[in-house]
């Protein structure tokens, strides 16, 4: 044990507290599917008013006046959905690769890891890979963290597996769903990417939440040891 004390304690491998970064994340992922649940209202509201401006034909002023207003209307709804989409990602990126870059870099400090910090940072802004990179450097972080408590005899809640398996069923389903875009704009389309990407959150909630409490675990014994060891 005191070699292993000795590793966790040693002076060029202090861990940062990571807890409030890993909170933080757990918070915005809660809430984030009650902005993009409005994305998808607003692109099939904004998809409607598309229609009705290519259906409908001119025979007089009021529908002249009319599509006017609709076309407005349009453009001020797929605005409104941008903007929220936007907004949505940079703070879900934000979070997100400032807790998973100091995550892996206090990993890196006690044994290997598949992803540098760089890299996951690189693979989480990747289009098109953000659920798939994520996932995996979730599996991994886990992975390495429960062997570390595991070699040093201390007690964890450990990712289940079965949490692990879903939240990748659900990333594969948003490949489906999402590729299809004019399928996304009908109304059982929109209730299926709500639905999908709720099931995303609601997985991703389940398996970060262990990766950041063993994450704390981790440096809080660190902590113990180097405090111990200056007692």
């Amino acid at each position: 044990m005191e070699t292993k004390n000795k590793s966790m304690s040693s002076g060029n491998r202090l861990l940062e507290d990571n807890s409030w970064r890993g909170a933080r994340l757990r918070a915005i992922l809660k809430f984030l599917y009650i902005p993009f649940v409005a994305v998808c209202v607003l692109c099939y509201i904004g998809a409607k008013f598309a229609g009705c401006l290519q259906n409908e034909s001119i025979t007089d002023m009021d529908t002249l006046r009319r599509l006017y207003y609709l076309s407005i209307a349009d453009v001020i709804l797929m605005l409104g959905a941008l903007v929220v989409c936007t907004v949505m990602i940079g703070v879900f990126l934000d979070y997100w690769i400032s807790w998973v870059y100091h995550a892996i870099k206090n990993l890196r400090c006690l044994t290997k890891t598949f992803f540098s910090p760089v890299a996951a940072v690189v693979c989480s802004v990747l289009p098109g890979l953000i659920f798939f990179s994520g996932a995996f450097i979730l599996w991994d972080i886990a992975w390495r963290q429960q062997k570390l408590l595991d070699k040093l005899g201390i007690q964890y809640k450990p990712v289940s597996k079965r949490d692990l398996v879903i939240l990748f069923v659900f990333v594969i389903l948003s490949c489906i769903v999402f590729d299809n875009t004019k399928a996304v704009l009908t109304w059982p389309g929109c209730f299926a990417a709500c639905a999908t990407f709720i099931g995303i959150m609601v997985s991703y909630l389940r398996v970060l939440r262990p990766c950041v409490e063993q994450g704390n675990m981790l440096y809080q014994l660190q902590q113990e040891i180097i405090n111990h060891t200056k007692g």
